[in-house]
């Protein structure tokens, strides 16, 4: 399933493959649409390393209890060609112009975390 002109459905599928819920697949529907954004603004490819986790698979991997990855409202990316800490950069400056949805955003040595929350969260 087609969420935007570069992001599908199964690029945010729990690893576990359990079916993707309806009500999730409409917050990944928003996520992605700030994705492409952020994709657009970049013109380059994003991986998506961790968007949906079923509630099994994110209890199996010791995610956070109350994890946005569960109602598929976060994702963990790679943008070929980008630090985590040059998208990290970018993300915040497209929400300045409000251009991405304001949530909760963190470089890790390897990808960036960003989630649509809707408030300003760093750790």
């Amino acid at each position: 399933m087609k969420l935007t002109n570069n992001f599908n459905l199964s690029e945010f599928s729990s690893k576990d493959g359990m079916p993707t819920p309806l009500e999730v697949i409409k917050n990944l529907t928003r996520l992605s649409m700030n994705l492409q954004r952020l994709r657009n603004y970049l013109n380059a490819p994003i991986k998506i390393n961790s968007g949906y986790r079923s509630p099994q698979h994110n209890k199996k991997i010791g995610g956070a209890t109350n994890s946005f990855h569960v109602k598929g409202m976060a994702a963990d990316i790679v943008v070929n060609g980008y630090s985590p800490e040059q998208v990290f950069d970018a993300i915040e400056t497209l929400q300045e112009k409000g251009e991405m949805t304001i949530g909760g955003l963190h470089a890790y040595e390897t990808f960036v975390h960003y989630d649509i929350r809707k408030h300003k969260a760093r750790w």
